[in-house]
This record gives C-alpha cells, structure tokens and sequence, in this order.
C-alpha cells in the first residue's frame, strides 16, 4: 500500500501542554473575569446546551492542569501589565474610603428672587424677595487629591447646566477587598427531612 501508512505505524506524539481545546478554554476563561460556562462555550462552539456547558466548564476548572494553565496565564499578564496584589488592593481602598466632600463643595446661599427682585411697598420701603438655594461647586482638576480622582466614575455636564458627580461602587470596591482578604465567608444551612 504505497502511499498510505498504518495506524500502528506512526508513532503516538509526546504530550506537551493541553489539548487544543482545554487551551481555548483555559484562554477564554482568563480573559472573560471567569465565567466557566461562557468560557467552554467559546472553546467548543458546538456546545449548545447551556447546562452542558455549565457542567463541563465546572468539570474543566478542576483538572489540575487546565487550572494551572489559568493561573499561568493570569499571573503572565499581572507581570505584564507590571500589577501587583498590592497595588489593586492599594486602589480598590481609595474608592472604598473616597468622600465626596474631596471632589465637590455644596452650601446654601440666600439669592434675590427672579421674578420679584425689587418692590416697592406702600410705605416707600423697598422690599426684596430672597430665597434659599443649593449652590454646587467641583473642586478644580489641578486641585484635587490624587486619591479621589481615582475614586470618579464620571463627571459630566447636561444641557441645563446641571452637573453630575459620580464616584465608582464603594460596595463593590469593599466586596473585593474583603473577598481577598477573607473576611467573608459562606454558610449554608441544609434543612433535610429523612423518611421511610
């Protein structure tokens, strides 16, 4: 059989790193924040049964090399991008412990009413209408902290004039911060009922 070679013939090839497959998987993981199921579904697009994925994506993250494989990846990019535990945990505290009171000024002031600024009483006396309004003022770019600039999501101006000051999720920020740290963890209480 010229041409055509056996099966037994040709020889098994040495097993370095993953399967195709579990490297996608481990890939799609490492960059999607996490999600399993999304993750297996990239890898293997013939999947279309979102339990499948579920399962196998779960089936995935505790083979110990595929799971070795994620942490590489995670830890490359760290290294890449030059981020260190420390410095997201530095950050995630600033938003955490931001104040607004560091970004924007607010006070009443008492102003002259518009449409009845000046009258004239019976008596000569003249009378004026004052009104009690909030004024709102953002503390200047060059002037503000460092630290609470990191903390703001958005700041934008409407059509009117209004202003909007938005800083980032303080929960969110103290969430992640105590997830690494430890601080939370779950309970599960298991009510059963046994029966003959």
């Amino acid at each position: 059989m010229a041409g055509k070679t056996s099966k037994a013939s040709t020889p098994r090839p040495r097993k370095v790193g993953l399967k195709a497959g579990h490297e996608a998987f481990a890939q799609a993981y490492a960059s999607n924040g996490g999600n399993a199921a999304d993750a297996y579904r990239k890898a293997y697009p013939r999947c279309k049964s979102a339990h499948a994925a579920e399962t196998n994506g779960s089936l995935l993250l505790r083979n110990t090399e595929v799971a070795a494989r994620i942490s590489e990846i995670l830890r490359r990019g760290a290294e890449r991008a030059e981020v260190t535990v420390e410095q997201v945990l530095r950050e995630l505290a600033k938003i955490g412990f931001s104040d607004i009171r560091k970004a924007v000024a607010w006070r009443n002031e008492m102003v002259a009413r518009e449409d009845e600024e000046v009258r004239k009483g019976e008596d000569g006396v003249v009378h004026v209408t004052r009104v009690l309004l909030p004024r709102v003022s953002i503390v200047p770019s060059e002037e503000m902290d460092p630290d609470i600039a990191v903390a703001i999501a958005q700041i934008s101006q409407g059509p009117n004039g209004e202003v909007r000051v938005r800083l980032h999720d303080k929960h969110a920020a103290f969430a992640s911060i105590g997830k690494h740290l430890g601080m939370f963890t779950d309970h599960f209480k298991v009510d059963a009922v046994y029966g003959i």
